[in-house]
């Protein structure tokens, strides 16, 4: 599960980093701190799952 909300943060990211290249588009002043903020949670996320799914293989052993 954590993978699919790190998938869907990173590509909120990317679409807001996309939309201030369209043309006519006025976004917020802070919009390169909301982009980076998407980004690194959805970061997180991934290596939390990555953390996790290591934890587990190696409680198998």
């Amino acid at each position: 599960m954590r993978q699919l909300i790190g998938a869907v943060y990173i590509s909120f990211g990317i679409f807001f980093y996309l939309l201030g290249g369209m043309e006519g588009y006025i976004g917020p002043d802070n919009m390169n701190w909301i982009i980076f903020c998407f980004v690194f949670a959805g970061l997180i996320y991934l290596l939390l799952d990555i953390r996790d799914f290591i934890k587990k293989k190696l409680e198998e052993k």
